[in-house]
């Protein structure tokens, strides 16, 4: 993609602050693109709407609704958005005492339907409903405690049979495709399979099988009209209820309210 002038890369919209933070809507127009850069914070920002790729410490990661990334203060990262824009929800810490002295995490991570989405969610909620933006530095301090104990994945040091596995699960999780039936696919013991992604992605293979439909769910509720039915059906549910009870589980919201979240 073209680089753009820098006043048509994106615009900020509500924010709020507190001692040693600040959270704030970010609409990325399509076509942004950032050659590598890095900020005096750590951040930590939930896509919402959207899709975009950014490049760090060798590593690529694609993104879309329901994927967060965590970053320190420092990092030399790359950002490339997709044709529709992105809209996102950032949050900076500007005051290292947030963290304790031994517990600064120095590691970019990226994760998709997992960590951090309902303490980000919520603070996305505070910035269209100021009365429940009371508590915002306890939820600060839950989203920072979520990234600090969790051990980094390690994807840059997958072998590429891990690599096709994944590329396997965004292509088919929806249909229902079983770990035994992928490791057979990969001439791999279930074990092994299971073993590796593990280590590589931080998490089991039927979990990202769940958080792949979950986020092809979330995709569409927040930048589509379509009907919560068809949704479901698309993305793999069983019906409507079953996505709306996961997602509401996983996110902390009905399927309705995030839609409104991501149109502001």
């Amino acid at each position: 993609m073209a680089a753009r002038a820098a006043k048509d890369l994106f615009e900020k919209g509500a924010s709020l602050s507190g001692r040693g933070f600040r959270v704030e809507r970010v609409r990325y127009h399509p076509g942004y693109r950032r050659e590598a850069h890095a900020h005096d914070w750590m951040g930590i920002t939930l896509v919402i709407d959207g899709a975009l790729r950014e490049r760090a410490n060798g590593i690529e990661e694609d993104a879309s609704a329901l994927s967060v990334v965590f970053k320190p203060a420092g990092t030399v990262h790359e950002n490339d958005v997709g044709p529709r824009g992105a809209r996102t929800i950032a949050v900076e810490i500007t005051d290292p005492d947030l963290l304790e002295d031994d517990r600064r995490p120095e590691v970019w991570r990226w994760s998709h339907a997992d960590k951090g989405i309902q303490p980000l969610l919520s603070l996305g909620r505070a910035l269209l409903e100021p009365s429940s933006g009371r508590d915002a530095e306890n939820i600060v301090f839950e989203l920072l405690a979520e990234f600090i104990d969790a051990p980094a994945p390690r994807p840059g040091d997958a072998p590429g049979w891990i690599r096709r596995a994944r590329e396997a699960l965004d292509d088919l999780a929806p249909a229902g495709i079983e770990v035994r039936e992928l490791a057979e696919s990969l001439c791999v013991h279930p074990v092994s399979l299971t073993r590796a992604f593990r280590r590589a992605y931080g998490i089991p293979v039927s979990r990202y099988r769940r958080q792949v439909r979950l986020r092809r769910a979330a995709e569409k509720v927040a930048g589509t009209r379509q009907s919560l039915s068809a949704i479901a059906q698309l993305a793999g549910y069983a019906d409507q209820p079953h996505m709306c009870r996961e997602m509401r589980s996983a996110t902390g919201l009905t399927p309705a309210i995030l839609r409104k979240l991501a149109r502001g």
